[in-house]
């Protein structure tokens, strides 16, 4: 591929590329498993889920087309005003993070029982918010390119000095809000995901940058400003 075509996308071919990106689905993946969770153990998604879902009931489609197309929305605000954060993982982003979500979705749908039985569906809970912020964590981490609304996040933190997690919240409510609108299905996963999700992805950033990616050689000093550790960098 043309040099000038890989700067665009921010990444640079090295070795460590096919690491990132095969890294890079697996933390999508982990992570719309949890989007999947979310949206069928009722009781209560994340603030934008709810608010796809509410959109996809209105339109009589799965949710992960609801995602291909804000995330397509996105992709140009991200170019536009979020340029550090965006790259090849955006387009990817587009490409797969609705098709995992429908896949989650068809082959859940196929075991009920995990959502009607109490212990099951709270089982379920613990698994949705973790695959999420962990997946998310594993996806982001590898600064391959973010989705555009999530870079788009990170540049506000880093212009306005406020922490990512804070602006997260902040962005949960908003949809939170959205989404009553459009009578959304509300829980207490709603509650969990709108308070803990952007804590839990920052946990997660900055334990993997510092641990298993340093010893792969993909650490990213990025990831540090999940939590705005915003130290120069030793020269």
């Amino acid at each position: 591929m043309n040099r000038k075509i890989w700067q665009a996308l921010n990444i640079q071919p090295n070795r460590q590329l096919p690491i990132k990106i095969g890294i890079y689905f697996v933390g999508t993946a982990i992570n719309c498993l949890g989007t999947a969770l979310l949206t069928l153990n009722a009781l209560g998604s994340d603030a934008m889920n709810t608010l796809f879902v509410a959109i996809a009931a209105k339109l009589g489609v799965l949710s992960g087309d609801v995602y291909t197309v804000f995330n397509a929305a996105m992709l140009l605000a991200g170019f536009l005003f979020a340029s550090r954060y965006m790259g090849i993982g955006s387009f990817l982003m587009i490409l797969v993070q609705g098709i995992f979500i429908n896949f989650w979705l068809k082959l859940f749908m196929q075991i009920p029982w995990l959502f009607s039985e109490p212990g099951w569906r709270f089982l379920t809970c613990i698994c949705s918010h973790l695959s999420k912020v962990f997946g998310g964590a594993l996806s982001t981490s590898m600064c391959l390119g973010t989705a555009g609304f999530e870079a788009c996040l990170f540049t506000l933190a880093d212009r306005i000095k406020v922490e990512y997690k804070y602006l997260k919240m902040t962005s949960e409510i908003l949809f939170f809000s959205a989404a009553l609108f459009l009578n959304g299905v509300f829980g207490i996963m709603t509650l969990v995901e709108v308070l803990f999700y952007g804590h839990g992805i920052s946990f997660f950033m900055i334990r993997l940058n510092k641990g298993p990616w340093k010893k792969l050689g993909i650490a990213d000093e990025r990831n540090e400003l999940s939590r705005n550790r915003r130290r120069k960098a030793a020269v």
